[in-house]
């Protein structure tokens, strides 16, 4: 239903991606604050489960929903805030035991992609194969295949593919076959944000980590965790 009513409401107004200003303004803020997140990563025992908590403060970029940045300046003044609540849910010991394989990593809103570069450029140390995958079209604040390709992903991880669909979260009936294919293959699936959980929550796609920061309560009781934490909770 959110999927048809955006796009009518795009069609209405004549534009594929009203949110554009918005992304880039996003994304603006998110490199500005890569210095603070490159020191934090540096001065922690653990490099990527580091750059993991900073790209799950960078899902608070999700506006209009409570708990989250209401704008991009928001993030900037709140980021550290966020980072210094640490992981409140942390199965990263657990998901350990599958990161040198082969992960597929789908990515959720534009602005926090530059947060999660760092946590593939983590990845890229030990696993065998990453596979990024972003939106097709634009809808909402969703990262697509063009946004992470201008912020160069092709140096961290080995292979771009797209959702195929048009949809909020996933929409898994349109995806590509070689996405299919990836994902049976893979070790491990990493899914950022609210929407790609609620979309994987009705599969079997296991083992999968959700990296997200719980902002509605539906989801929180879903996952059995409160709302305004940062989580990352492993399905085994």
């Amino acid at each position: 239903m959110a999927t048809q009513i955006h796009g009518l409401t795009y069609e209405l107004i004549g534009s594929k991606d009203p949110y554009k200003e918005l992304k880039e303004k996003s994304t603006e803020i998110a490199m500005k604050l890569i210095p603070r997140a490159e020191k934090f990563i540096e001065g922690s025992k653990n490099r990527l489960e580091a750059a993991m908590l900073v790209a799950i403060a960078g899902n608070s970029i999700d506006f209009g929903i409570s708990g989250s940045a209401s704008s991009p300046e928001d993030l900037e003044r709140k980021f550290d805030e966020l980072i210094k609540q640490g992981l409140y849910h942390n199965d990263f010991r657990k998901m350990e035991k599958y990161l040198n394989g082969r992960i597929i990593y789908f990515t959720d809103n534009c602005g926090e992609i530059v947060f999660d570069k760092l946590v593939c450029r983590e990845l890229k140390n030990i696993a065998s194969y990453i596979t990024l995958v972003p939106k097709k079209y634009p809808i909402l604040t969703d990262a697509t295949y063009e946004d992470v390709k201008k912020l160069g992903f092709d140096e961290v991880v080995d292979e771009i593919i797209s959702t195929g669909g048009y949809a909020v979260g996933i929409d898994f009936k349109s995806m590509p076959e070689k996405l299919r294919d990836r994902i049976a293959e893979a070790d491990i699936i990493i899914s950022k944000g609210m929407a790609n959980y609620e979309a994987f929550s009705e599969t079997n796609y296991k083992p999968i980590a959700h990296l997200l920061r719980v902002k509605c309560k539906s989801i929180g009781e879903d996952m059995d965790l409160p709302v305004n934490i940062n989580a990352i909770k492993l399905y085994e």
